[in-house]
């Protein structure tokens, strides 16, 4: 077995895992609505995400685009709400099949859920998107440039990809997770901003800016959150500073 297949068979099981602790109609039903319930903190973290990427892609609201590695949907149904169609991909069958229950329970219509392997997007066409996403991604893959490479293949002349990685200069993901007893996503690879450029530079997309977000972990108390709100909203601001965000998002288009 290669490296390469061992850690995507790791990541199916540690999804499948996930997907299992949630697959009852009481968590279909959690939250009202299609999105997928978290803590506040959670919610947070993903907006911002979701939101920068956004401004970042800057794509009409008739654009069709495909969003690489989508969990159970937590940014798939906020993706749903801004453009026409969606399709969101998976390596995990088990997360895939939760969302598209959760679409199905709040006919979500706009969105559609398929398994594919971040790096062979094989089912799609080249050029068959307007643009692509993906969110906390290709930190997990074996061949991140090549999942890069994927994510322009489909893209259309003129499209734009958007994707975070998590920041290696950022204090949270050595010393102090450490320090609060949290254990490292398995698998897990850090990026500097200058390297997630990089890899979308080399897969081929031009006119590639990142930017610095989120000082705020998932894991913060709801309590303390309207603290670390301001917080990003300062820091973010501040030359130096901003560079040990816990995020690094990039974004290029496809000439």
């Amino acid at each position: 077995m290669t490296d390469s297949v061992r850690i995507k068979r790791d990541l199916e099981a540690f999804y499948a895992s996930e997907a299992h602790d949630r697959d009852s109609e009481a968590w279909l039903e959690l939250g009202g609505t299609a999105r997928v319930p978290e803590s506040p903190s959670s919610l947070y973290f993903i907006d911002r995400k979701v939101e920068t990427a956004l401004a970042m892609a800057a794509l009409p609201r008739d654009a069709r685009v495909l969003e690489v590695g989508c969990s159970f949907g937590h940014m798939s149904f906020l993706l749903a709400e801004r453009f026409r169609e969606v399709v969101s991909v998976d390596l995990s069958a088990e997360s895939i099949d939760l969302a598209r229950r959760r679409a199905e329970r709040y006919d979500v219509g706009n969105v559609r859920f398929e398994v594919a392997d971040a790096e062979r997007l094989e089912q799609f066409p080249d050029a068959g998107f307007d643009g692509v996403f993906s969110f906390s991604t290709l930190r997990f893959c074996p061949d991140p440039a090549r999942a890069a490479a994927e994510m322009a293949r489909v893209t259309k002349p003129g499209g734009k990809a958007v994707a975070d990685v998590p920041n290696k200069d950022c204090p949270w993901y050595g010393p102090l997770k450490r320090l609060v007893g949290v254990t490292p996503h398995i698998h897990d690879q850090l990026f500097t901003a200058a390297e997630g450029r990089a890899l979308l530079e080399r897969a081929g997309f031009r006119e590639v800016t990142s930017r610095h977000i989120l000082f705020t972990t998932k894991r913060v108390p709801t309590a303390a959150l309207p603290i670390f709100k301001l917080a990003d909203s300062v820091l973010e601001a501040m030359p130096g500073v901003r560079g040990w965000s816990g995020i690094v998002m990039a974004s290029g288009r496809k000439p």
